[in-house]
C-alpha cells in the first residue's frame, strides 16, 4: 500500500497549474506535471483520476480552492468545473465602479480614476486564474464559452460601453471599441504581465497604477468644450 506523504496533494495542486499554464492542455501529460512536483507518474495516479481531474485541480488552485489536508482530488468533470467558474466569476468578481458608472450614466474624470483602479485590483487578484485561462480555454470546449462570453467578453463589452459614455457616444463606434480594448489589454500588461516579461522594465505596483491612471484619464477623459474629438470620440490632434 503506497503511504500517501502529508500536503503531497497541494504540492500536485502547485505543480499542475504551474504545467498547465506554460504548456496548454493538449501538451500536458501526466508525467510532465509529475515530474514537476517531483513524483513518479504512478504514484501520480493515486492522488488524481486522470488529466481532466488534474486540470480541474489546477483551476482549483489558480483560485485558492486547493482542499486542504486531503490525500485525493475528486473530480467534478469539465462541464461541472466550467459552471462553477461561472459562478465564482459572478459572485466574487466584483466591479462596483463600473457597474456604478454604467449605472449612473456617469465617466467623469472621478468615475475614470475608479474604474482604472478596480480594473488593476481585478486583474492582479486573479492573475494566477487567468493567465492558466488564457493559455488552456482555446483547447477545451466546456471552458472556452465561459472564459470568451461570462468573463473577457462582458468585461470588454462594459469597457467599451464606459468609453463609449466618456466620448459622448450613443452608440460606440470602431474607435471606442478599439480604445477600450486597447486600454482592457494596458492595464493587463501593468497588472499581471510586466510580472512574467523575461527582460521586465523597472516598474512597481505603484508606478505601475499611476501609468494606468493617466492614461485612462488621457483617452477618455471629457475634453474641455473648445477641444475637438475625432470621429471616433478621442481628442483630435490636428495631425
Amino acid at each position: 500500500m503506497r503511504v500517501k506523504k502529508p500536503g503531497r496533494l497541494e504540492d500536485i495542486a502547485a505543480a499542475a497549474l504551474a504545467v498547465f499554464t506554460r504548456q496548454g492542455y493538449r501538451l500536458t501529460q501526466m508525467a510532465d506535471v509529475a515530474r514537476e512536483a517531483g513524483l513518479s507518474a504512478g504514484a501520480l495516479y493515486s492522488y488524481v483520476a486522470g488529466k481532466e481531474a488534474l486540470f480541474e485541480l489546477a483551476l482549483a488552485e489558480a483560485q485558492g480552492l486547493t482542499p486542504a489536508g486531503a490525500d485525493r482530488f475528486e473530480a467534478r468533470g469539465l462541464a461541472a468545473a466550467a459552471a462553477a467558474l461561472v459562478a465564482a466569476a459572478r459572485s466574487r468578481l466584483h466591479r462596483p465602479a463600473l457597474d456604478a458608472a454604467l449605472a449612473g450614466g456617469r465617466a467623469g474624470p472621478d468615475e475614470i480614476r475608479a474604474v482604472a483602479t478596480e480594473m488593476l485590483a481585478l486583474l492582479a487578484t486573479h492573475r494566477r486564474l487567468i493567465w492558466l485561462l488564457d493559455r488552456c480555454a482555446t483547447e477545451i470546449p466546456e471552458v472556452a464559452s465561459f472564459y470568451g462570453t461570462e468573463l473577457r467578453g462582458r468585461y470588454f463589452r462594459d469597457m467599451t460601453r464606459f468609453a463609449a459614455l466618456a466620448a459622448g457616444e450613443a452608440e460606440p463606434g470602431p474607435a471606442t471599441h478599439a480604445r477600450a480594448r486597447a486600454l482592457v489589454e494596458m492595464a493587463a500588461w501593468m497588472a499581471m504581465h510586466r510580472l512574467r516579461d523575461p527582460a521586465p522594465p523597472a516598474v512597481d505596483d505603484a508606478t505601475a497604477h499611476a501609468a494606468v491612471v493617466e492614461i485612462m484619464l488621457a483617452s477618455l477623459a471629457p475634453c474641455p468644450a473648445d477641444t475637438p474629438r475625432s470621429a471616433g470620440g478621442a481628442p483630435a490632434t490636428g495631425v
